[in-house]
């Protein structure tokens, strides 16, 4: 009895990591780089910022500075924190990419970016790429079907779902 019931509760948890998963998904923040006061009215909120690089630079002191652009949005990495990027520095390995970014905003000097410490923060973009993800459209089943007065409209037939038989009831078993 055990068996079932912990082979029970493992089936209900995974169900409900996934159903978090998915809401997790669903509840993220996609920003255009482009947009700095949207992305800096999200000061404290994990977001997902996406855009072209252009104009990055490091500083004297090692400090990584990726640009967007025009923006007044960039990604910022500490000498410090430059030992998980193996395939290069930021402001080399990402310049002229097409990126999303995964991070938590914060505003300097009046403009807002991401602390970027990991090249799993970061992902490269194809540039056919369809971004933000978009959930693919349910399909709506026409409200009226095709006649010779409107052949536009095509008649879709839906199957309908066959009828479950209902179990017996001993009433026996409720009412003594």
């Amino acid at each position: 009895m055990k068996t079932r019931a912990s082979l029970l509760l493992a089936l209900v948890a995974g169900l409900l990591a996934q159903a978090a998963f998915a809401a997790d998904e669903q509840a993220k923040i996609y920003l255009d780089a482009a947009d700095s006061e949207a992305i800096a009215s999200r000061e404290g909120k994990a977001v997902i910022v996406y855009g072209v690089v252009s104009g990055s630079l490091k500083s004297p002191s090692g400090t990584n500075f990726v640009r967007f652009g025009d923006s007044d949005f960039y990604l910022v990495t500490f000498k410090s924190d430059l030992d998980p990027f193996t395939k290069g520095e930021p402001h080399q390995a990402y310049e002229g990419k097409r990126l999303a970014i995964e991070g938590t905003i914060s505003i300097y000097q009046n403009k807002p970016q991401i602390k970027l410490t990991s090249p799993e923060q970061v992902t490269v973009l194809a540039e056919d790429a369809v971004y933000p993800p978009v959930a693919a459209p349910q399909a709506k089943a026409p409200t009226e079907a095709a006649s010779p007065e409107n052949p536009a409209t095509p008649a879709v037939e839906t199957p309908a779902a066959p009828e479950k038989p209902k179990p017996p009831v001993d009433p026996s078993e409720y009412f003594r």
